[in-house]
């Protein structure tokens, strides 16, 4: 990649970041605390400017987890969103997705984003809070959150309902903001302090390098492991 083209980018995703705050003020407010969590005021505002704004952050991301889902693995994203990665990681890795999100103007939306995929198997989407999320034991082999985390209201809560629904050796793929990183979420709080259980064991936690060098998320990795041995 040239170093115009670098410096494009850097430079798109900033005016990008800058339209999103103005819409967000013209609108008189971008989120709506409710119970489980912060809803975005306007999904089809957010749906628009986070794909024109995060299309190859979403896109690195689907890369990273189809790269290392075992073949057939069962996902589950929390805080699904519109669905931009959950339609990818079909699309692109077939991979059999779950998308979960505590609006149902987000739900309604994935879905509609998953009708338009050509054939094959598609995502599916249901409304749900993380902290009591609607899956059996032991259900999934990876979990996968995005830029969600830092508005979940209970974090412990949600730990554990993730340790839950992971079958032993299952993963948990998180990218949050990283502290003090964007301006308009200067007291986001560190994502390695936000998941924190008996079975799950943080393996990796390193800055996300999108776009170009850019590190204003954090991926973090945890595993399931069996308390039972």
């Amino acid at each position: 990649m040239s170093r115009w083209r670098r410096i494009g980018i850097v430079v798109g995703a900033g005016a990008a970041g800058l339209a999103v705050v103005r819409r967000h003020r013209a609108g008189g407010h971008a989120a709506i605390h409710a119970e489980g969590g912060v809803l975005m005021a306007d999904a089809a505002s957010y749906d628009t400017l986070s794909g024109r704004l995060l299309g190859g952050f979403y896109r690195s991301i689907a890369e990273d987890v189809g790269g290392s889902a075992p073949a057939g693995a069962r996902v589950l994203e929390i805080g699904c969103g519109p669905g931009h990665l959950a339609s990818r990681l079909v699309r692109d890795h077939g991979l059999d997705v779950t998308g979960l999100d505590l609006d149902p103007a987000m739900i309604e939306r994935s879905r509609a984003r998953a009708e338009r995929l050509a054939g094959g198997p598609r995502p599916q989407f249901v409304v749900g809070d993380a902290a009591a999320l609607p899956f059996a034991d032991g259900e999934f082999d990876l979990v996968v959150s995005t830029l969600s985390l830092h508005h979940w209201t209970d974090a412990e809560g949600a730990s554990a309902e993730i340790a839950r629904v992971l079958r032993p050796g299952g993963r948990v793929l998180v990218w949050d903001i990283r502290p003090g990183r964007v301006p308009m979420h200067q007291h986001a709080p560190d994502p390695a302090s936000g998941l924190s259980h008996p079975s799950l064991r943080t393996v990796a936690s390193s800055p996300w390098r999108w776009p170009w060098r850019v590190a204003w998320a954090q991926r973090l990795e945890l595993v399931k492991a069996d308390l039972s041995d």
